[in-house]
This record gives C-alpha cells, structure tokens and sequence, in this order.
C-alpha cells in the first residue's frame, strides 16, 4: 500500500487529466473575473496588474500539481500554460472592455503562461530526484 507522499496511485491518468481540466477551467473563470477588477488603464507601468498573471500561473500549477499528486507529466506543462493564458486573457479583456490590449496585457498573459509551464516542469523535476534518491 503506498503512502500519502508517494507518486504511485490506483487513479487512472485520464481521470487526472479529467479533474486537472476540470479544476483549471474552474481557476481560470474564477481567477480572470477576480483579476479583471484591476485595471490596466492609467499613467505608467501597471505592476499589479501584471503582477496577476504570474499570480495566477503560479495558482494553476499548485493546484494541478495537487491534482497529480505532486508528479505531474511534462505534457501537463502545455496545458497548464493554455489554462493560465485562458484565465489572464478573460481578465484583460474584462478591463479593456473591447479596447486594444497595452503591452501590461500582453506581458501578464506571457507572465501567466510561464508560471504555470515553470511550476509544473520544476514539480517533475522534484518528483524526479525523489525517485532518484529512493533507487
């Protein structure tokens, strides 16, 4: 029987990726309606708001992370990506309200994007060198 903080588990990869799509569509509706309250508009660089895509990228990875159980596949990176991309793009078009998006929109999408590929990628890293160290 394996333990709590072991990779090894009865759950099928497609019930994971079921529930990682499920839960990640979830944040991103939730995440972009809550991020679009902070305005992109106004003199000088928006920190915060750009701030929100990293923020929320780093939200996705944690909780697809979780859902995998700490071990994700390197495949899950893209898809943690187009999530976190979803949830940042729903926030800036929220804020712009049909006006063109400023270059802060574009650098928290990329932000977004990075986060959640550079958490998945260093959790299976982790996981990696855990099975390095058990063998």
């Amino acid at each position: 029987m394996p333990r709590a903080g072991e990779s090894q588990s009865h759950v099928l990869p497609a019930v994971r990726l079921a529930a990682s799509l499920a839960v990640g569509l979830i944040l991103a509706a939730v995440g972009g309606m809550v991020l679009g309250e902070y305005t992109f508009q106004g003199a000088g660089i928006q920190w915060l708001a750009i701030s929100g895509g990293a923020g929320l990228g780093g939200a996705m990875a944690w909780v697809l992370n979780r859902v995998w159980g700490h071990d994700p596949p390197l495949w899950m990176m893209p898809v943690a990506a187009v999530l976190s991309v979803a949830g940042e793009s729903l926030a800036v078009q929220r804020d712009m309200d049909g006006y063109a998006w400023p270059p802060e929109g574009w650098a928290a999408v990329v932000l977004a994007a990075a986060a959640s590929a550079y958490g998945i990628w260093s959790a299976h890293r982790v996981a990696e060198q855990e099975r390095a160290k058990k063998s």
